[in-house]
């Protein structure tokens, strides 16, 4: 399974950046065997942060570890289904544990929050916003 992380540098020791749009890298990070695949981010070309929000769906990510994501990408990926987790503050390392934890919080809009947005797809965070928990 590929997760993919928006990081201020090319290494998983790297902290995740705090804004999608302006990231320098996107890690895409196996989970089973931890290689991490370091994309940079040119983010000089007109439409930079859709062509990062593809790449991530190229590489069949299930989900998206990062900051506040503009409003388009955040309805690229939710339509693919690629769940959205905020971690900023931490390392990609330790964003990817906390992950793997459950200790992320979901980004269910485009400012980063967790309120609900009618955007979002997955089951889980429609019966989490519906107040119809597991």
């Amino acid at each position: 399974m590929n997760i993919a992380v928006s990081a201020a540098g090319a290494s998983l020791a790297s902290p995740v950046f705090e804004e999608f749009s302006k990231t320098p890298f996107l890690l895409i990070v196996n989970v089973e065997t931890m290689e991490c695949t370091s994309i940079p981010h040119d983010k000089s070309g007109k439409n930079s942060e859709i062509a990062l929000a593809e790449m991530i769906l190229k590489h069949r990510c299930e989900a998206l570890i990062t900051g506040k994501l503009e409003e388009d990408v955040f309805k690229i990926l939710a339509d693919d289904h690629v769940t959205r987790f905020f971690g900023s503050g931490l390392s990609a390392e330790e964003a990817l544990m906390a992950m793997e934890r459950r200790e992320l919080k979901l980004i269910r809009n485009p400012e980063g929050t967790d309120e609900c947005n009618e955007n979002h797809h997955e089951l889980e965070e429609l019966q989490v916003c519906s107040g119809h928990q597991h």
